[in-house]
């Protein structure tokens, strides 16, 4: 069933654990223009930077050091040493945000390949892509395979020790359950990197936060920080915030439903693919019309969730041909 279906991706895309710590940062972000904060996270001039705390800085790069095998090897993967300031506090510039964009001259079914090529460089969002599309086991051209926990860690923990807060909070998911991470498991820091993402209003910290608040049944809570993300336009550019909110709207999850407006939000979301998120968005608008008896669209969305590699959506499509 659906419910089922998005419950089983809450548990894949949070890592749920029980438990959860409050949001206890109030530092202000916004996806144009960042402050440049001291050690402690707390803005300190205008300049368009963020630092993260001293302590997630050291923490992160320690445990990012650990995964990669030696500081040598991790330097490899890195783009500069620009991500870091002269007191150790790893910067956040803007453009090294949220995930890669796919060139409209690339392929879907080539993403993989590209994002791997980007990440060896050292892009921060391509190395968060690949991290995504290996831990949902989008490395084939036409199906899901078999996911790479290992491997999706590495590379979060790569991304976020240059400053990609995105990374940083699914990064948090890994440490949280050790998932990827074997001995580095470390809840307590896990925690604070998805606190601390959420905190400035980072859409995949919010993410995290949210399906948190979800699975300990606080739906009012979740939907309030989707709907606070949401609307601030210039967070509208993460398709799996869309999809849960739109997922909330749907089914009166801490809302009134609207359903209207939670399947243009999943449209939304299916625009921005083939970002994490968008392949869900397709996959449940598909289901809503194929409800509704509306084939020509159901399959439109269909053929859209198969391309980008669900797995459901890959075997409807070969049932259905």
């Amino acid at each position: 069933t659906m419910m089922m279906f998005r419950l089983l991706l809450l548990l894949c895309h949070a890592m749920v654990t029980v438990g959860f710590i409050s949001i206890c940062s109030s530092v202000n972000y916004d996806h144009h223009h960042l402050s440049l904060s001291g050690d402690d996270g707390q803005a300190c001039d205008e300049d368009t930077i963020i630092t993260l705390p001293l302590d997630i800085s050291c923490d992160v790069r320690l445990v990012a050091e650990d995964l990669w095998g030696s500081p040598e090897s991790v330097g490899s993967i890195l783009m500069s040493s620009d991500h870091i300031n002269d007191r150790g506090s790893i910067l956040c510039h803007p453009d090294y945000q949220g995930e890669m964009p796919l060139p409209s001259s690339i392929p879907i079914s080539q993403r993989f390949s590209y994002f791997e090529q980007q990440a060896q460089k050292g892009d921060p969002r391509a190395q968060h892509s690949i991290g995504l599309l290996l831990w949902n086991g989008f490395t084939s051209s036409t199906e899901q395979t078999s996911i790479d926990p290992e491997a999706s860690a590495r590379w979060h923990a790569a991304a976020a020790l240059q400053g990609n807060l995105d990374a940083l909070a699914v990064f948090g998911g890994c440490l949280r359950t050790g998932t990827g991470v074997g001995k580095c498991k470390n809840i307590a820091l896990g925690l604070r990197c998805i606190e601390y993402s959420a905190s400035v209003g980072n859409p995949s910290g919010v993410n995290k936060k949210g399906v948190m608040m979800e699975s300990n049944d606080d739906y009012f809570g979740a939907m309030r920080l989707y709907r606070e993300c949401y609307e601030d336009e210039s967070k509208r550019t993460n398709a799996l915030l869309l999809f849960n909110f739109g997922y909330c709207l749907i089914h009166g999850d801490g809302v009134d439903n609207d359903v209207e407006e939670g399947e243009n939000i999943w449209k939304d979301a299916v625009a921005l693919a083939p970002e994490e998120g968008s392949e869900e968005a397709a996959w449940f608008l598909y289901q809503q019309y194929s409800e509704r008896g509306d084939m020509e669209k159901a399959r439109h969305y269909l053929d859209i969730a198969a391309d980008l590699g669900l797995e459901d959506a890959v075997m409807e499509r070969r049932d259905n041909s």
